[in-house]
């Protein structure tokens, strides 16, 4: 029983977002972006004792559009959580009996929506909730059994979890943790088994107290509290070096890791790192070994990670997502980390990102991208460990000699990129369609550069062709030039060409300078040394000597739209 949609209004800086989940979701977005927020409303509805009485949303969950707005100014606050099979039949009988009441069958499939919502009342001014569940048009059903009740059924069946950014070994292994602690108390510990333990617990008692003379003689002294009171049997006076019960043991109970040096060591002594994985998989042997025996054998949980990736070396990170994906449960994680969102298939990311001033959330479409193209995709996702996913525009480019040059000029110009939001992607291996797809499907503004040849006007033509009425300058420009190189030797920088052409590939350079051949010719003679790359990083150093100025019109042109396009500026 999945939790297959959410919608939320006027909950904090959501103002109107619907969220399609998962078996494992994961949510990208900047700071501030609502992710956090999101999590927060389905927490929210799934731990919540419903009331009338008791407002279940604080002043500042409602929406407030400006400074000077009041609650309830933009409306209602509602959150609405869609429970969908996926396919006819999925849901137990037993879960269909226990919700029926609020079982809708839409076609051949069965749905649970619970809404709550809460309202401005008109005559004290107060917001009031309420909760629903609904039917298919989307209105209150009309229930024998209170609607809190219902609630406590579906709240059992799909308890909420939580674990924060913040995951500290030192409470979380405590035995009053709510994750550590039921292992610790009540041990289904067979009794012969049990009855053994304490009589060798007994026994090894006596002996530590027996090998100390001077805890032997505190014994005895202790014993004559008897002949003034009255406390019991004889010998009722007892020093437990070692606790007489299992269960008592057991509440003394600490995990040791052992150290680089062999040190067995407390885990709250472990580096954060080692702490935030131990908390997330004590997590995964809760859900894996309490679940059942504390909310009963249909109960699947819904588990809101926050930043998996925490304190961890980039390396484990990576190793991360094979572990969630194991967990029980249906998981929603939110990460900053591109080393953990590189292993994530792209039709699990939803990006929150702001769009005309209000978080929207995007992901990729089912049909946009064809097998073969996501493969290529999520290749070169892994390759650039995720992070392009994570910036607000990109600027497509051919090869890696445009990602060298492009970064040189921003860094001669003073742009900072990555404060920009902008990644340099490259699209020649699999061709610029599937990326600007991919970017209109998340909400990444995009521009693209080809070179002037064959190969660059296809895919200039193949990319104006999904401008869908925008201007084409704003979004896609072909150099003049056959290619960047001839580009960069028309600028000022055909020096730096002619430097490395082959001595035995200049003979065919039969075109005189200044004629529209020349510099093709330079640069299609074989280089005496090292790559095009490597030639282009010596363009960028004489950019660097020479200045701002020196920067070629059009390139710069181009930098400036991609940075505009990600909602950013820069100087002149």
């Amino acid at each position: 029983m999945n939790l297959s949609r959410v919608e939320v209004k006027n909950y904090r800086a959501l103002v109107d977002v619907a969220v399609d989940l998962d078996e494992t979701t994961v949510l990208i977005g900047e700071n501030n972006s609502g992710k956090t927020s999101f999590l927060e409303a389905v927490r929210l509805c799934l731990t919540q004792a419903p009331s009338r009485r008791a407002e279940p949303f604080d002043d500042y969950d409602h929406h407030l559009p400006s400074d000077a707005a009041q609650l309830g100014d933009s409306g209602d606050t509602s959150i609405v959580l869609h429970f969908s099979e996926r396919t006819p039949g999925e849901w137990d009988v037993e879960v269909q009996q226990t919700l029926a009441e609020a079982v809708v069958v839409d076609g051949d499939l069965r749905r649970v929506v619970l809404r709550l919502r809460s309202s401005k009342d008109p005559t004290t001014g107060e917001m009031s909730p309420m909760w629903e569940f609904l039917d298919g048009g989307g209105n209150a059903l009309r229930m024998k059994r209170p609607v809190s009740v219902v609630l406590r059924d579906l709240q059992q069946l799909k308890p909420f979890f939580y674990l924060s950014a913040v995951r500290d070994a030192g409470r979380e292994f405590q035995p009053r943790s709510p994750f550590w602690g039921p292992f610790l108390r009540n041990p289904t510990i067979p009794d012969d088994v049990r009855k053994q333990i304490e009589a060798d617990l007994e026994a090894l008692n006596a002996k530590v107290i027996g090998a100390d003379a001077r805890l032997q003689d505190v014994k005895d002294r202790l014993g004559k509290t008897g002949d003034i009171v009255s406390i019991g049997a004889s010998d009722a006076i007892s020093i437990e070096a070692v606790p007489a019960r299992a269960r008592d043991l057991l509440s003394h109970a600490q995990v040791t890791v052992s150290g680089r040096t062999g040190a067995r060591l407390p885990m709250a002594r472990h580096g954060a790192g080692t702490q935030s994985l131990a908390v997330l998989f004590l997590f995964e042997a809760f859900l894996a070994s309490m679940i059942d025996k504390l909310y009963g054998h249909l109960a699947v949980p819904i588990v809101a990670i926050e930043e998996p990736e925490a304190h961890l070396h980039p390396a484990a990170t990576r190793s991360l997502w094979t572990a969630i994906s194991e967990m029980p449960g249906q998981k929603i994680v939110a990460t900053h980390s591109g080393d953990l969102l590189a292993r994530v298939p792209l039709a699990h990311i939803r990006r929150f990102c702001h769009q005309d001033g209000r978080v929207v959330v995007k992901q990729l479409k089912p049909t946009t991208l064809s097998a073969d193209d996501a493969r290529k995709i999520g290749l070169h996702v892994r390759a650039t460990r995720g992070e392009l996913l994570f910036a607000r525009s990109w600027l497509l480019v051919e090869g890696a000699t445009e990602v060298w040059l492009f970064e040189g000029i921003a860094e001669v110009l003073g742009v900072d990129l990555e404060r920009a939001g902008v990644r340099i992607v490259q699209y020649a291996q699999v061709w610029p369609d599937p990326f600007v797809h991919l970017a209109e499907d998340l909400g990444i503004s995009w521009f693209c550069l080809a070179d002037g040849d064959a190969q660059g006007k296809d895919y200039k033509k193949s990319v104006v062709a999904l401008l869908a009425g925008r201007p084409e300058a704003d979004h896609v420009l072909a150099l003049p030039e056959s290619n960047i190189e001839a580009h960069l030797c028309g600028a000022g920088f055909g020096k730096v060409y002619e430097t490395h052409v082959a001595d035995q590939k200049r003979a065919k350079i039969t075109a005189k300078p200044g004629d529209p051949e020349y510099w093709e010719q330079v640069v299609n003679a074989k280089p005496k040394r090292g790559s095009k790359e490597a030639v282009v990083i010596e363009v960028v150093e004489e950019m660097r000597k020479l200045g701002t100025t020196s920067v070629p019109p059009t390139l710069k042109r181009v930098l400036d739209a991609v940075v505009r396009l990600g909602g950013g500026t820069h100087g002149p």
